[in-house]
């Protein structure tokens, strides 16, 4: 399963089980609750059937369970009161920036960025047992080892890729002599932690067959055992002229249960925004031509009257971004209220940094804007805009939010770094890219909730097509994802 439940196990979900499949909570529910008027046997039977024809993932939703149910026999039972939002704020840097000063303040921050990641590299089996840079560098010929450091630099000339690791004892130089090896090298962000498994010719050079990044554990989906909701927003970019505001009222509509989905809508306790609720000042040239309003704290007060609309019942989470009033270097605090005083009024919302693990309803989110975005599609081959979450995976697999020092993301020097991802989250959320994207690695839902903002005349300068106003609305019971488009086409008017 993959969420405790306090019903009895049946004969029929100890099947599924033991067969190998997993189940969500409401399919192990409904499944214990079969009516002894059909024929359980029959029913785990043909469940099983279609799960193994599918080929998917080992996992067996509610649909999977209505779908070999006796037509017109749902199954008996009585859901579980969602009750309030549940809120718990794991992390959040407002409280715990703290830099340092120049070059011993980066030192420190790599240091412990080193640190913790090769904490979490030496936490999986194929790569416990690696070693440091100064002991390779006596590798006999002929012998492998594997060294963990952080991606100095690399390079390719004429078609051969030279790497360049280093650790707290030093670095060293090495040549990939395998096809994978050299696009896994490619691929890996600069200044990440990787793994290669290296090796000394007979010349003394070393060469490595494998290039490998910390990677998250392959794991079962979290999730509740109540049917709620969250909504995903980002890039509301409240201020611009370009706001969409009658696609935002659209929204707040059906919030209110005036537009449809009554009972996704009774159900829904938590609207999170990652960044950009407003869209600030001076952030780029030309800007102020295309604002409604140059005044930051009048921008939040106008993000207050909108969100002042959302029902209490609706818990909402904000987290800053690069447009919003607060520093650019990452990790962000909160901003503050002396900016925002009438969105900290607001018993239903608050704030928190750049970025953050909440916990919903027991489920763990990660909200990150997504600055470094930027850097990662720049510099990685095969990444775009329109595929976000192929760039927020990349940042998954590296196990850190910002990875590159010195592109387009400013980084602070803080004594801890902020942008490790550990523990590892049931839902990364992120915008800043205006594109949305939804994708499941390893257990991990990876939501980009795209933008409120229509196209600027910057971004057709970047060559970026926003896809506005779609709202993702994740089922904390099922981790499924629910799209609802707010423009006016879609909405039919």
């Amino acid at each position: 399963m993959t969420a405790a439940s306090t019903v009895p196990e049946s004969k029929a979900a100890a099947r599924v089980l033991a067969s190998g499949y997993m189940l969500d909570a409401k399919a192990y529910e409904m499944i214990n609750a079969i009516s002894t008027e059909s024929d359980p046997e029959e029913i785990v039977q043909k469940l099983l059937e279609e799960a193994s024809a599918s080929g998917g993932p080992r996992i067996i939703t509610a649909q999977d369970v209505a779908r070999v149910l006796p037509h017109g026999r749902e199954v008996a039972r009585e859901e579980p009161s969602i009750g309030e939002a549940e809120v718990d704020v794991i992390s959040d840097p407002t409280q715990s920036i703290s830099p340092g000063e120049g070059f011993s303040g980066f030192e420190k921050l790599f240091h412990d960025r080193y640190d913790r990641l090769l904490s979490v590299v030496r936490s999986r089996l194929d790569t416990k047992a690696v070693d440091r840079v100064s002991s390779v560098k006596s590798l006999p010929a002929g012998k492998k080892t594997k060294v963990a450091g952080l991606l100095a630099d690399r390079s390719n000339r004429r078609g051969i890729v030279e790497l360049r690791i280093d650790d707290p004892t030093g670095n060293l130089k090495v040549l990939c002599r395998d096809s994978l090896a050299e696009k896994s090298a490619m691929e890996a962000p600069l200044d990440s932690m990787i793994v290669a498994e290296v090796s000394r010719g007979k010349t003394g050079q070393l060469y490595t067959d494998s290039v490998l990044l910390p990677d998250v554990p392959g794991r079962r989906p979290v999730s509740t055992s109540h049917r709620v909701y969250a909504a995903l927003l980002s890039d509301l970019h409240i201020g611009s002229s370009m706001f969409l505001s009658a696609d935002f009222r659209r929204f707040i509509l059906w919030l209110n249960g005036k537009a449809g989905d009554e009972d996704i809508v009774s159900r829904l306790r938590y609207l999170v925004i990652s960044g950009d609720l407003v869209d600030g000042v001076g952030v780029y040239p030309g800007q102020e031509y295309q604002l409604s309003e140059r005044n930051p704290a009048k921008q939040y007060e106008m993000a207050a009257e909108l969100l002042k609309q959302v029902p209490g019942r609706i818990q909402i989470i904000l987290s800053p971004g690069n447009h919003d009033a607060v520093r650019q270097a990452l990790p962000q605090p909160a901003v503050s209220v002396e900016l925002a005083e009438s969105l900290y009024a607001m018993e239903n919302l608050r704030w928190v940094g750049d970025p953050a693990y909440v916990r919903l309803h027991g489920v763990t989110f990660l909200l990150f804007h997504g600055k470094s975005l930027d850097d990662v599609i720049a510099t990685t081959p095969g990444l775009a805009y329109d595929r976000p979450t192929e760039a927020m995976k990349l940042l998954l697999r590296s196990r850190h939010l910002a990875p590159t020092y010195g592109k387009r993301t400013a980084l602070s020097p803080e004594l801890r770094d902020f942008m490790v991802i550990d523990p590892v989250p049931d839902v990364l959320h992120s915008g800043h890219v205006h594109t949305y994207g939804e994708l499941n690695y390893r257990g991990t839902l990876l939501v980009n909730s795209g933008t409120w903002q229509a196209q600027t005349n910057f971004q057709v300068n970047m060559g970026l097509e926003p896809t506005p106003s779609i709202v993702p609305v994740v089922d904390l019971s099922t981790m499924e994802v629910l799209r609802r488009n707010f423009t006016a086409a879609a909405s039919g008017e």
